[in-house]
């Protein structure tokens, strides 16, 4: 009953694979029943999750429930749809994500009968998709790595939901519709000028990826508490002052000080930081 969008897409392209699959069944055609699983979970991890990966961790409880209640759901009902063709994965997948109520085996349970598709959702996402695809085309042909936030793209008309979607992929801070049009239908533009202010929160985005990548190298677990002593020049110091508190949610860091620090060697943009993480 989420109203998310990236929500209601999942489960309308569930609705779409279980109607699919249940017909090539049906009638024996065991190639139209199996094939679309595989475009589903291509779906599911390439998109769904990783548009998810905020609200899955997020702090906001409600719409964390909502994210982590679809997934059970999508992935439920995935086993059920794999069972037949996929019997062994379908059955270890049915033990991971089942309720207490549910039967002991996927291969006892019952075939699920799906819902509504919004086919006209599925469309509109389409479309979102290729906008993201061709605003990264465009990032990589102007060399801007997808860390650093542009100020706008200009692309077809989207619904404010999905424009919100495509902004947090292609980093930018602001949706354009344009009514322009290209041979291939689709015709997307992206603002690469980069003001001071941008190229700011681009870098802090670097200095937080190498912590992450820091952490990562040092073993630590995700819900590992950390402190951070950074040592670097003036402007590397009001860099990080600036993003504080970004940095400290998306690192898992209690605190953040200044002082002689000796360990990892971090470059973001023109500044220099060495930085050593302490675990709590």
């Amino acid at each position: 009953d989420s109203v998310h969008v990236l929500d209601r897409w999942i489960v309308a392209r569930l609705n779409e694979l279980t109607a699919q699959t249940t017909e090539g069944f049906k009638n024996y055609e065991l190639d139209k029943a199996t094939r679309p699983i595989t475009d589903f979970i291509d779906d599911v991890s390439v998109w769904y999750l990783r548009r998810s990966r905020e609200r899955l961790k997020s702090d906001d409880v409600s719409d964390k429930k909502l994210a982590l209640g679809t997934l059970r759901h999508v992935l439920r009902t995935l086993s059920l749809l794999m069972a037949p063709s996929m019997p062994f994965y379908a059955e270890y997948l049915w033990q991971a994500v089942k309720e207490e109520s549910d039967v002991e085996s996927v291969h006892l349970a019952k075939w699920p009968e799906g819902g509504e598709v919004d086919t006209e959702l599925i469309a509109e996402m389409r479309n979102a998709r290729q906008v993201v695809t061709f605003a990264l085309e465009k990032r990589t042909k102007e060399n801007l790595k997808v860390r650093q936030p542009v100020a706008s793209i200009s692309g077809p008309v989207l619904s404010v939901e999905l424009q919100s979607v495509v902004l947090d992929e292609v980093n930018a801070k602001k949706y354009i519709e344009a009514e322009t049009s290209s041979p291939d239908g689709m015709w997307v533009h992206i603002d690469t000028r980069i003001t001071p202010e941008l190229k700011a929160e681009g870098d802090a985005r670097e200095f937080i990826r190498a912590i992450q990548e820091a952490r990562k190298t040092a073993g630590l677990q995700t819900t590992d508490r950390i402190v951070l002593t950074v040592q670097t020049s003036d402007g590397g110091e009001a860099l990080v002052k600036q993003f504080t508190n970004e940095i400290k949610k998306v690192v898992g860091a209690d605190a953040v000080t200044f002082d002689n620090a000796e360990g990892t060697e971090i470059t973001a943009g023109e500044h220099s930081f060495t930085v050593t993480i302490t675990k709590l």
